[in-house]
């Protein structure tokens, strides 16, 4: 039975959000010993908007530390916008970086913790993204990665 492109795309944006949103909450329950439904709807979103789309829109050929560079930007714009929704709006207090040096975006943000999504997106999201999309989709081209124009890794063929 062939599955219509169309909802083949959707059903496998959907997994990928539940990926993200589950790992994320995973990591932040590890490190927190909790985490919230707003964290898993942003790291979905995320996953889905952020991480995986510089790929696509400029391919494998982008520098990987430039790729990481735009996400990290990317994320900690969503984690702004979306603490100002829910913590200062919503009035829930999920977190509040504002007691702590090197905090912006009205409390909501803190270099801290850019540098941790940094390393999220670096070491995990990227690869987890691409190789979502390559394996388990089956589309694209096989991921690799460049730094200064050199190859640093390339994913085995399916």
């Amino acid at each position: 039975m062939k599955i219509n492109y169309a909802i083949k795309q959707i059903i496998l944006n959907l997994i990928l959000f539940v990926l993200c949103g589950a790992l994320y909450c995973m990591i932040e329950i590890i490190f927190r010993g909790y985490s919230h439904i707003s964290m898993f709807i942003l790291a979905g979103f995320l996953g889905l908007t952020c991480i995986d789309t510089p790929n696509k829109i400029w391919g494998f050929e982008m520098d990987y530390m430039l790729q990481v560079l735009i996400a990290t930007i990317l994320c900690t714009i969503a984690e702004g916008i979306t603490g100002l929704i829910v913590n200062v709006k919503m009035g829930l207090s999920i977190w509040d970086y504002s007691g702590l040096p090197g905090t912006f975006f009205w409390g909501q943000c803190n270099l801290l913790f850019v540098l941790i999504w940094s390393l999220l997106i670096s070491c995990i999201a990227i690869f987890f993204c691409d190789a979502f999309w390559y394996y388990v989709g089956g589309e694209g081209e096989q991921p690799y990665y460049k730094i200064f124009n050199r190859e640093f890794l390339r994913f085995p063929k399916r």
